[in-house]
């Protein structure tokens, strides 16, 4: 595989992960501590690094059997984060603590939906002649940046049109969830 190719990929793996971080952002209503995105890109990208190397793993044999599972998870946990970013973004409400302060159980949760991914594309690249440590290499740098970028984009946009952003982001994080379970259904 090129290395046009892997930026490729590696671009369309990190998609899901950037429309995700641009809701949370948005959740934070403008306030995203620099210690919080580094510490959640770098969860990001270590979700997906871990992911593809699975997948490398299991190979394409197990990858059908355990596809069916994968997509429901992502689809459950997408839809349970965005329902309760609708709630928490009603009007008269003030953003979570949590929300601001990037709890663990809420960043592994959207680590693993958004890294799911990364694991069926190591499924599907183990057997090709593609780099493992390029493949690797090139996806954790581009899930961290645009994980950064999506932060700082949804605070922005948070900041700017508040609890509606939050609201707008959690029906994003819905969408996202169900366009996973039709792909993975084989509808989409």
């Amino acid at each position: 595989m090129s290395f046009v190719s892997v930026v490729l990929v590696a671009l369309s793996l990190c998609m899901d992960n950037l429309a995700v971080t641009v809701a949370a952002g948005c959740a934070a209503r403008g306030h995203v501590p620099w210690r919080d995105e580094l510490k959640a890109s770098s969860s990001f990208a270590l979700a997906h690094f871990i992911m593809l190397g699975i997948g490398w793993l299991l190979g394409v044999g197990v990858g059908k059997l355990l596809h069916a599972y994968a997509v429901w998870v992502s689809f459950a946990i997408l839809v349970w984060i965005g329902a309760h970013m609708i709630w928490e973004g009603r009007p008269g409400t003030e953003p979570e603590e949590t929300v601001r302060s990037w709890d663990m159980k809420s960043l592994l949760l959207l680590a693993v939906a958004t890294s799911i991914d990364a694991w069926l594309v190591g499924m599907g690249l183990a057997p090709t002649q593609t780099s493992w440590g390029l493949m690797s290499a090139t996806m954790v740098v581009f899930v961290f940046l645009t994980s950064w970028i999506g932060f700082y984009f949804g605070a922005w946009l948070g900041q700017k049109f508040g609890q509606r952003m939050e609201m707008v982001g959690g029906v994003g994080l819905i969408l996202l969830g169900v366009k996973l379970l039709l792909e993975g259904l084989g509808i989409w």
